[in-house]
């Protein structure tokens, strides 16, 4: 790799070092995103033709936005092929080597590291960040205003669930979707954790929200949790709510969209 690159830059650095990437906006820079979590915030804030190219995961079934990611370019996240297109800004959440970023700034390429976000309320800081680094405040300001606000508490508690027996505990994005939707947490632990078929069975969850349930074929092999009987019955017998999958796999403003809609579910079923 690092042979690859050294090549790479003695053929062109005296091209790219010299040249002015223009931009068909004025004012507006030109994009390239490294992954779909950064594709996501691409796709929302960015005009078209701001957007050279987006992660070759733009258009998976876990990436939130993908329908308007269809006809852009896509691009490995390689540092060669990224300062070929010229960007004026390259936004990462975790693809290509982060080492690479001191290396875009060198060729003048803006980089943009999206931060984390702890929950729902800290999501929306992320995009104004992104926002101002492509010259689109206005349009963050407009996604935010219409982000739902949090619901009423519900009285209930609620069990995350996933196919592979993973569960989240406190001090996770999933709490932190729970309490806007108005439930408390019924996995008392911190962080990740395993589903403990065993409690489960001495406490049945009155309600469950399940994500990647039939979304990824590996995570429902024939040892997984979802396929016990124990828990196959604690899920019939149970209220499940089916999250939507491409609204959790990234720490993003949509968070509170999946809180909304996991609270008009409950109001649903009363």
């Amino acid at each position: 790799m690092k042979l690859r690159l050294a090549a790479f830059f003695l053929l062109g650095l005296a091209g790219f070092a010299v040249a002015e990437p223009a931009s068909p906006n004025p004012g507006k820079p030109t994009i390239v995103s490294l992954d779909y979590c950064a594709d996501q915030f691409v796709l929302a804030l960015a005009d078209r033709d701001q957007i050279l190219a987006l992660s070759k995961d733009a258009e998976r079934d876990f990436s939130h936005l993908r329908g308007k990611a269809a006809g852009l370019p896509k691009v490995r996240a390689a540092a060669e092929d990224v300062v070929a297109l010229r960007p004026d800004v390259v936004v990462r959440s975790w693809g290509g080597d982060a080492r690479a970023l001191a290396l875009y700034q060198r060729f003048g390429i803006q980089a943009v590291q999206i931060g984390y976000a702890a929950d729902v309320d800290g999501t929306g800081g992320l995009l104004r960040d992104v926002a101002a680094a492509i010259g689109q405040e206005a349009r963050a300001e407009e996604i935010l205003s219409a982000r739902p606000r949090p619901a009423s508490p519900a009285g209930q508690s609620a069990l995350y669930v996933t196919p592979g027996g993973v569960s989240a505990g406190k001090e996770t994005m999933i709490d932190s979707i729970m309490s806007h939707a108005g439930l408390e947490n019924a996995n008392r632990g911190t962080g990740w954790t395993s589903l403990p078929l065993e409690s489960l069975v001495m406490e049945p969850p009155a309600l469950m929200l399940a994500a990647f349930f039939g979304f990824d074929d590996d995570a429902t092999d024939r040892w997984s949790v979802s396929r016990h009987p124990v828990m196959q019955r604690l899920m019939a017998e149970a209220q499940v709510i089916y999250m939507d999958e491409s609204r959790v796999t990234c720490g993003a403003w949509f968070v509170a969209d999946e809180a909304a809609d996991i609270a008009a579910a409950l109001e649903e079923g009363r």
